[in-house]
């Protein structure tokens, strides 16, 4: 919705001296630590951003518009989450629902981290608003998807297939030693304490190829109904890297 709106909005200060000190980090430190840091450097596209600005200035904070922003936007989901697994130590205490989980948060923490390092939808940037838009797009469709199901959430659907894709954002962010697709299981190690109960086990569904699940029937069919849609995302994964964020 305002999303759309700020779809073309451009950021063009850049800190990315910053960004490349965390890649030295990553470099020095051990793999798990670098699992652990993942979600810290997890980018916010800069219109979602602009879009919380705005509303934050209102009087009262709609948390239903609040959700759509943050839902359309991988980071600021990962971001949400992060928050929310530091909170909660056992995962069955922890909201899933977003207008819950930032209900719970304070404000000036969850914006914070949401608006940390972000990124905007310009061709300087092509793969990891690649990511960002067929993640939506998957999403979208999973929630239709299960919409005709019985005994799924849509709104669980669309968080699964918002998710889905989170295995290739070190590579697409242009992290050394990330091979596109090759850290999934690595990023969701990292995301045990974070992801939803039934976010890791439909994921873990697909990276199984033995399992059989409708969580897998949902993210099969989701991908095949984006992959008719693929005009709507103007840029390929293939050939570019993420090199900068604006660390605000």
């Amino acid at each position: 919705m305002l999303n759309q709106a700020f779809d073309t909005v451009n950021d063009h200060s850049w800190v990315p001296s910053s960004a490349w000190h965390g890649l030295h980090l990553l470099e020095q430190q051990t793999f798990a630590q670098k699992r652990a840091d993942f979600l810290d450097d997890v980018p916010v596209m800069s219109a979602t951003v602009l879009g919380l600005e705005m509303l934050l200035q209102e009087t009262y904070i709609d948390l239903r518009i609040a959700s759509e922003l943050i839902l359309s936007d991988v980071g600021a989901t990962i971001q949400i989450l992060r928050l929310i697994g530091s909170e909660y130590d056992f995962a069955a205490e922890r909201p899933s629902r977003m207008g819950d989980c930032i209900a719970s948060l304070e404000v000036s923490g969850w914006f914070g981290a949401i608006s940390a390092r972000t990124f905007p939808c310009d061709r300087k940037h092509e793969a990891i608003t690649a990511v960002w838009r067929h993640s939506r797009l998957v999403a979208q469709y999973a929630q239709l998807v299960a919409e005709s199901l019985d005994g799924v959430s849509p709104e669980d659907a669309y968080l699964v297939g918002l998710l889905h894709g989170i295995g290739d954002i070190p590579a697409a962010l242009g992290w050394p030693n990330c091979g596109r697709g090759g850290t999934n299981e690595g990023v969701l190690s990292a995301m045990e304490g974070t992801l939803p109960l039934f976010v890791l086990a439909a994921m873990r569904s697909m990276n199984d190829s033995s399992a059989s699940s409708g969580w897998r029937f949902i993210l099969t069919a989701a991908h095949e109904l984006a992959g008719s849609r693929m005009d709507l995302v103007p840029f390929a994964l293939h050939g570019s890297s993420f090199t900068g964020v604006n660390a605000g």
